[in-house]
């Protein structure tokens, strides 16, 4: 077999968190519960699962390193006196952010290559072992060189790297012709502030802006870079940058929102705030790293089309605002807005909480992250690295004496526990929940811990939403017969805790007994609320399946009897 062939057989390890928590609680070095504190530090800060279980020391260095050799089916590393050499063909720099090491043993006398040994401490950092990977596959500029993967421990891949700093090592690797990346980040950074860059990118808002886009999403992929804009919930393609401007456009956002231009193997957020046309414009700028570079996704908030929005603008008919406004004009109580990602929960808040700034009124919000500045309202950004979570900024709103309280999302029991005391103490909460329908979110709301004595007691009500594309009123068909969507508007049910809710929650709260009880007090479901929707031409039946599906015969069943 030729070096090509064989380096071109060797596929990266394939790390499965799931294998590898079984295989730790197997060997009694770990619990399913240390598993899931490790899994939300890692999501909270941006780690693997290895390095948080690592951080936390819920498993030792070396213990973690043997799971992992048997798991991947990979070799031990011990330091061997003939790979004592790091390669000159890696940047120190990337071996020391990504914990690895890359070594060149020496070439036996039939070889005109010597062979690589790549040591990993953390196999499951793909973006890692993908870009070192990638050099010696075939095509690669080092694809003459055997390559054999090891596992060795942080605390051993450090040492080595240290101990070669001081032997000066290091130093002469990156004089012999390692790539300076200083020197990359600045030639990028003055690639960022040119006039092509910057026109490009100005160009791609003001596009957004008058598609009225929600989200710009610049994307990296192995032959060509990607745009697209998600225009009234559906994605677009739009004519992409130059591959060889990528780089540098990807730069302009992360200085724009005063990210780390350096940072490439994690996730980072920020905000941008911009004049454009004489008009304010929110971004909210997401990084990840992804196979073939860096992904950014951007959040579009016009502030002046923020600034005066109604209910009305969004779709909602006189009865429902009434509704909404009527539970948020109570002194105590909680007040939520359901429904997935996209479907304008925030924005819904928003135009309620804007009636209710008074200087009579003590206005304070949770949220992660802030979407809309308000003035007349104090609000608070969610930060985990400092321990300043959902329930612990509650926990401090509290002593503020606040009237109104606005929690960005109720996503775990401590912040919905901690919601729920402040609604029964003489604070209004609104907030919003993950669920699909108003009978589904009490269930929830007594899955999260919430007692369903306390449901009755808090919720004034439930409102439950969805976006459906509107049809243009001057020509909702195109020429070819196809639907002409202009705008959306928002399709909602709405539910209130009546006697009949309190006894069906008392006796199980199950879901089929609550929306009963709902519909036994004038309860109108969202389908039927759409269907209205459709007869009155806003929208059509197609848009109404793509938002809501096809119909739950048993839901049906129940909404008609």
């Amino acid at each position: 077999m030729t070096q090509a062939a064989h380096n071109a057989s060797m596929v990266a390890p394939r790390f499965n968190g799931g294998a590898l928590r079984e295989l730790l609680i197997a060997r009694g070095l770990l619990t399913a519960s240390d598993w899931r504190i490790a899994q939300e530090v890692a999501k909270q800060q941006g780690l693997s699962e290895v390095r948080a279980l690592l951080d936390l020391g819920q498993v030792g260095e070396e213990q973690l390193a043997d799971a992992l050799c048997q798991l991947l089916s990979l070799t031990r590393w011990t330091l061997d006196a003939n790979e004592a050499q790091l390669t000159e063909h890696v940047p120190i720099g990337f071996m020391q952010s990504g914990m690895v090491l890359v070594l060149e043993a020496q070439a036996l006398e039939e070889q005109t290559a010597p062979d690589i040994h790549i040591v990993l401490a953390d196999p499951s950092d793909k973006f890692t072992v993908m870009a070192v990977l990638a050099r010696f596959a075939p095509g690669g500029d080092l694809a003459q060189h055997p390559v054999r993967l090891f596992v060795g421990t942080h605390k051993e891949v450090a040492a080595f790297l240290e101990e070669r700093a001081h032997d000066g090592e290091i130093e002469s690797a990156q004089d012999d012709g390692a790539i300076d990346v200083s020197a990359e980040l600045s030639q990028l950074r003055d690639m960022a502030s040119e006039a092509p860059v910057i026109r490009f990118f100005n160009q791609v808002v003001e596009r957004a802006m008058d598609l009225g886009a929600s989200d710009i999403h610049l994307e990296r992929f192995e032959q060509s870079p990607r745009l697209r804009l998600r225009v009234d919930g559906v994605l677009r393609e739009e004519t992409p940058p130059p591959a060889n401007m990528y780089e540098a456009l990807l730069c302009r956002i992360k200085i724009l929102g005063g990210l780390d231009i350096a940072e490439r193997r994690r996730a980072q957020d920020g905000r941008v705030r911009m004049r454009l046309r004489g008009r304010g414009v929110d971004l909210r700028v997401g990084i990840v790293p992804t196979m073939y570079g860096q992904d950014a996704a951007i959040r579009i908030q016009d502030r002046q089309q923020l600034a005066d929005i109604e209910l009305a603008d969004l779709g909602f008919t006189q009865a429902q605002s009434d509704a909404l406004f009527g539970a948020a004009a109570k002194s105590h109580g909680i007040l939520l807005i359901t429904g997935p990602t996209g479907s304008g929960k925030t924005t819904t808040l928003y135009a309620i909480l804007r009636k209710l700034v008074s200087s009579e009124r003590k206005i304070m919000t949770v949220e992660d992250p802030v979407e809309y500045a308000q003035p007349g309202v104090n609000q608070m950004q969610v930060n985990p690295a400092i321990n300043m979570t959902f329930g612990n900024s509650l926990r401090h709103i509290l002593r503020h004496d606040p009237d109104v309280i606005l929690v960005g999302e109720i996503r775990d029991q401590e912040t919905a526990q901690m919601a729920f005391q402040a609604s029964l103490t003489g604070h209004l909460v609104m907030s919003t929940l993950h669920t699909n329908d108003v009978p589904g979110s009490f269930v929830r709301l007594v899955d999260m811990g919430v007692e369903p004595y306390l449901v009755n007691a808090a919720v004034e009500g439930i409102s439950a939403q969805r976006l459906m594309r509107r049809l243009d009123a001057q020509q909702p068909r195109n020429a070819d017969g196809s639907a002409n969507y202009r705008g959306r508007v928002a399709v909602m049910e709405y539910g209130r805790v009546t006697s009949a809710v309190k006894q069906a929650m008392l006796q199980g709260a199950e879901e089929g007994a609550i929306r009963r009880a709902l519909l036994a007090g004038g309860f109108e479901p969202m389908r039927l609320a759409a269907e209205r929707l459709v007869a009155q031409g806003m929208t059509d039946e197609a848009e109404m399946l793509r938002v809501l599906g096809a119909n739950d015969p048993d839901v049906a069943t129940e909404a008609g009897a």
